[in-house]
């Protein structure tokens, strides 16, 4: 961004409140670029971040556990809507996020970080156009059956349903992985937040033939809590990525006020991560017809794969190990 920078707490202040309008188009153009030289590295799974990052502190730590995972080729880090309190510009936000994170990991020059659309699917049919749902058709042509492009989903689905849509022939070259929508006792329950934001992309998800995998919200990532000391005593002083966590949590609006949080959009990531931390379950997909209204249909041929359990335990152990804390 060419916007001169207030220095210090000032300039984390008011990014957190509020984060001016980048310039998309040139961004886009220059990192589509370098992102299409990438190629595969064999053992390492393309992955794709699409997150409401300036949602709640919970995305962030998400983001940094993946930019520092040897065993993630990071493709993208794209931004997704997100609705609270009225704001009007959340994906901008989040994308101004996104460029942070990316900037404290030395990494804007080589991750690809297009914005994603400011408004849900009107209905299950048409696709929102942005920058980030043809990032994640471009990635995922540039794989193949053998070789899925992972599109981990933190926010809202409208970015990843937009692209399948927009081209639907990427169906057997990407993985979807999304959070929100509870599951207990082998029963689909209703969204809680995600779901909101786009039941439209949540309905075109389940309804495709793309491997998807479920994280469970409330129950499940909800289980995986971590507390603001821990954060400060683990993650202070590890670098600017992860004292920037810290400083976040304790200067945000909202969560500066909390000791402890759930961090829902960490679990799936370290699911993926960490198999052996997550207890997997087959089963059928549900028919979503609203929100708050989830058909059952376990023999479902349309079978996706859920998040069942967690070791909370071994998840956050895993967590300080990757940032190198004590």
């Amino acid at each position: 961004m060419t916007h001169a920078k207030p220095a210090g707490r000032q300039r984390l202040s008011l990014l957190i409140r509020w984060c001016p309008y980048t310039a998309l188009a040139t961004i886009s153009l220059v990192l589509f670029a370098t992102t299409l030289a990438a190629q595969s590295q064999p053992g390492k799974m393309r992955v794709i971040i699409d997150a409401d990052t300036a949602n709640e502190v919970d995305d962030l730590f998400a983001i940094a556990r993946a930019l520092v995972a040897p065993e993630f080729q990071i493709e993208g880090l794209t931004s997704a809507l997100w609705r609270h309190r009225g704001t009007p510009n959340s994906v901008e936000l989040s994308q101004a996020l996104n460029e942070k994170l990316l900037d404290l990991a030395g990494l804007r020059d080589t991750i690809a970080h297009p914005q994603g659309s400011a408004e849900a699917l009107p209905d299950t049919r048409t696709p929102q156009d942005s920058p980030a749902a043809r990032h994640i058709i471009q990635r995922a042509h540039a794989g193949s059956a053998t070789d899925k492009l992972h599109v981990l989903i933190l926010g809202a689905a409208t970015n990843p349903a937009s692209a399948l849509l927009l081209d639907p022939t990427i169906a057997d070259k990407v993985v979807f992985a999304f959070i929100d929508g509870d599951f207990r006792d082998g029963k689909w329950g209703p969204g809680i937040y995600n779901w909101k934001n786009d039941i439209a992309a949540v309905q075109v998800m389940f309804a495709s033939s793309v491997e998807y995998y479920h994280m469970p919200a409330p129950s499940v990532s909800g289980d995986l809590v971590m507390t603001r000391s821990d954060a400060r005593q683990h993650l202070g002083g590890r670098g600017a990525l992860w004292d920037f966590l810290v400083e976040y949590w304790e200067k945000h609006p909202r969560y500066g006020k909390i000791e402890r949080t759930r961090m829902w959009d960490v679990a799936l990531v370290q699911a993926f991560l960490r198999p052996q931390l997550a207890q997997r379950t087959i089963t059928g997909a549900p028919i979503v017809h609203a929100v708050d209204r989830v058909e059952q249909f376990p023999d479902n041929p349309r079978r996706v794969t859920v998040f069942s359990k967690i070791d909370v335990s071994g998840m956050l152990a895993d967590y300080w190990q990757a940032a190198g804390g004590r």
